[in-house]
């Protein structure tokens, strides 16, 4: 069973929870956290960051988060300081989320290779630090058509294609050993008969019972006779 959107979430939440260092982790647009009083710190903020993808020749769903952690940063005469060993600490709280959300513990989701990292600064209500991390998951699509809440689907066949057709052509004795027959340019031909006998395909220089159809036209291994009956199978590609 391929993860959900949410069971994804509630796993990178789970995992940021369990990290001694981290008070809580959030979900949803930083600044709606910033301007909170009642938010905890050191913290992680889990939001959405741009397009997922879904793949069906790659059989991946891919889901793009950012992560922010973020820590007050304590004001004193030291303050910028302060502030680097803030942002010291939470690129190593980074670390070690990125760690355990590529852990080989977890076979039904993958991390991307490279995250792209970025240091933060924020002092319009508190004063804090930090640094944002860039990843995607990606899980399996497994295209189950099994489990599609689906009533009465439409299902189109294409008849037209599926079907085979045939059609009885006569000779007039002028064509030589080319036969060209509208309405079977572009087809498959399945079978050939002349007369009673079966024509076998090749590939080039077919002999009396053989011939070469290059989709356009069928080339014989013995000219045609005045009234010669052919019957032809053939259908769409």
């Amino acid at each position: 069973m391929t993860l959900t959107y949410n069971q994804i979430i509630q796993r990178i939440k789970s995992l940021a929870n369990n990290h001694r260092q981290i008070r809580n982790c959030y979900k949803g647009l930083v600044t709606d956290f910033l301007t909170d009083r009642t938010t905890l710190y050191p913290s992680a903020f889990l939001q959405d960051n741009g397009s997922g993808n879904i793949s069906v020749s790659n059989r991946g769903t891919t889901y793009p988060f950012r992560i922010f952690i973020l820590d007050l940063v304590h004001l004193s005469e030291d303050t910028k300081t302060n502030e680097q060993d803030v942002m010291s600490d939470c690129m190593l709280i980074a670390l070690d989320l990125i760690a355990q959300f590529s852990s080989f513990n977890y076979t039904d989701w993958r991390i991307s290779a490279d995250n792209p990292t970025q240091f933060v600064v924020e002092d319009e209500n508190d004063f804090i630090a930090g640094v944002t991390v860039d990843f995607s998951i990606k899980v399996l699509f497994n295209k189950d058509k099994c489990q599609i809440p689906f009533s009465d689907a439409p299902i189109y066949i294409d008849y037209q294609t599926k079907y085979v057709q045939d059609m009885t052509y006569i000779a007039t004795g002028s064509e030589g050993t080319t036969l060209t027959i509208p309405q079977i340019v572009g087809k498959k031909i399945l079978l050939i008969t002349r007369e009673s006998m079966v024509q076998y395909e090749v590939s080039n220089n077919p002999n009396t019972t053989e011939f070469v159809w290059d989709g356009n036209n069928i080339t014989l291994g013995l000219e045609t006779n005045v009234g010669e009956r052919y019957l032809i199978l053939y259908r769409n590609y």
